[in-house]
């Protein structure tokens, strides 16, 4: 059976699709360290706070499989490209929300933008490396980023916090 030839794009296709990963998998843990400024400068109250933190992984989970399916239906590169617009449009919308709903509704938005995401970049990842071998790699990497991205996201939203406000 014939193969069609190794694009040599094709480590360039895995560097972009991590970056648009990578932001899905720090907004997972990157308010953690910021509860403390986030209560106080929006008045939250302890379940608000909860509903901040947990929604978005809450949502996220629950809408993976329905967005794999409709990117199998519709295309991942479309998806992708929806999800990257929905997470940019409700990251912009928590930085400046002001109130703590307000915040809880734009995390809701930045869930379905990174469940759009998540699954075109696993399906972009499929196809574009055929090869086992290579494949293994590019998840391998793909896992990497993911689990490296988990851990330094309340490194990142500390040293945010200590140069910057909230949003």
């Amino acid at each position: 059976m014939p193969t069609r030839p190794l694009d040599p794009k094709r480590w360039l296709v895995l560097l972009a699709v991590m970056l648009a990963f990578l932001p899905v998998v720090l907004d997972m843990t990157i308010l953690h360290v910021a509860v403390p400024t986030l209560t106080q400068a929006l008045a939250a109250s302890n379940t608000q706070v909860l509903w901040i933190i947990d929604i978005y992984p809450l949502l996220m989970a629950g809408l993976l499989v329905p967005m794999g399916t409709l990117a199998d239906r519709v295309g991942n590169r479309r998806i992708l490209l929806t999800g990257l617009t929905v997470f940019g449009l409700a990251s912009a919308l928590a930085a400046f929300a002001p109130s703590a709903p307000m915040l809880i509704a734009a995390r809701m938005l930045l869930a379905l933008g990174g469940a759009m995401i998540m699954p075109c970049v696993l399906g972009i990842i499929r196809r574009t490396f055929e090869d086992p071998a290579e494949r293994g790699l590019a998840l391998g990497l793909w896992g990497t980023v993911g689990a490296a991205g988990a851990a330094v996201g309340p490194l990142i939203g500390g040293a945010l916090l200590g140069h910057f406000w909230w949003g």
